[in-house]
């Protein structure tokens, strides 16, 4: 019985640099029932004539989207699955490296797992710009766990992100089940995976699959605003869908207030409508208010009924 298909999707955006390398990887999978799906987000540097030069002359059978004009990563994403017909979907930033025997572990792995099972993730190297191993692994500079997280894992995801995207395996399902990813949001995976982890299991494989590649112009380094400002978006979703367990909507509060203080002390651009919005939930839920006094205290709690009243009051 042949092996099912996994479409393997690679996003770039101004990474000329790095590209080449991330395709090779992906060439020298082990694994051969794959559809390849290259997307170019509107590069400004040369990463689509790179792109375009090594694939044809790859060898490979391939699908080569070129965007003239900038969509950003969620609707980048939602584009390339949109045209994926893989029973199994694994995507790769352009900056990102597959370890050769990737796919190929990662599928045998699911394909003796139930359907239950939605995402199979596993610990990612980390490199620098120029290729050399850095001290920490992906997982260990995120959290510390004494046991890598497995089965029903949405009340620890709402704890913070850890799961290296570019080492997932996931069920193309999952996607059918839940539905696009939120185009609103600046980042793209955390939402994706609190979203999944309502419905399906997770599996982790001790193989590490990956090179995670940490450049200046990174996401989580030059844009940290925005993606706070996402994160704050995310929470209020979740918490307006009413369906969360009261655990995890402690822990969805928790994370409200800790963001929104943040985001107040480093005026991001959403900050006041980010407090406004977050208080004022906490203000109808009593278990909320007494978790967000704990939080953020008195003081700022009395600023932010301030702010309240001032956005409250009517226009001329």
């Amino acid at each position: 019985m042949p092996p099912p298909l996994v479409s393997a999707i690679v996003l770039c955006y101004n990474q000329a640099s790095f590209v080449v390398e991330c395709l090779e990887a992906v060439k020298l999978q082990n694994f051969q029932n794959l559809e390849l799906i290259v997307h170019d987000d509107a590069s400004r540097d040369d990463s689509a004539d790179v792109i375009q030069l090594w694939l044809e002359n790859s060898g490979l059978t391939y699908r080569f989207f070129k965007q003239t004009t900038n969509q950003g990563l969620c609707r980048s994403i939602n584009f390339v699955l949109s045209h994926a017909s893989g029973k199994y979907v694994s995507a790769v930033a352009a900056d990102d490296v597959w370890l050769p025997d990737k796919l190929l572990t990662q599928v045998e792995i699911m394909e003796h797992l139930p359907d239950k099972v939605g995402v199979l993730y596993s610990d990612a190297f980390q490199i620098d710009e120029r290729g050399s191993l850095l001290p920490k692994r992906f997982i260990e500079a995120h959290r510390h766990f004494t046991t890598m997280p497995e089965g029903d894992i949405h009340k620890i995801m709402w704890e913070g992100n850890f799961i290296p995207a570019m080492t997932t395996l996931v069920r193309r399902e999952c996607y059918q089940q839940v539905g696009p990813f939120d185009e609103t949001l600046f980042y793209e995976d955390w939402d994706m995976w609190l979203r999944i982890s309502r419905k399906f299991d997770f599996v982790y494989s001790p193989e590490v699959s990956a090179k995670y590649r940490i450049v200046s112009t990174s996401m989580i380094r030059s844009q940290r605003s925005r993606m706070l400002d996402s994160t704050c978006r995310m929470c209020f979703k979740h918490l307006a869908q009413s369906s969360l367990t009261p655990e995890a909507k402690r822990l969805v509060l928790t994370r409200v207030y800790n963001d929104m203080i943040e985001a107040m002390r480093g005026k991001t651009p959403e900050y006041k409508r980010h407090l406004v919005q977050g208080f004022g939930l906490a203000m109808t839920d009593t278990t909320a208010l007494a978790s967000m006094a704990r939080v953020v205290g008195r003081k700022i709690q009395n600023k932010m009924k301030l702010l309240i009243q001032r956005n409250a009051k009517p226009r001329n």
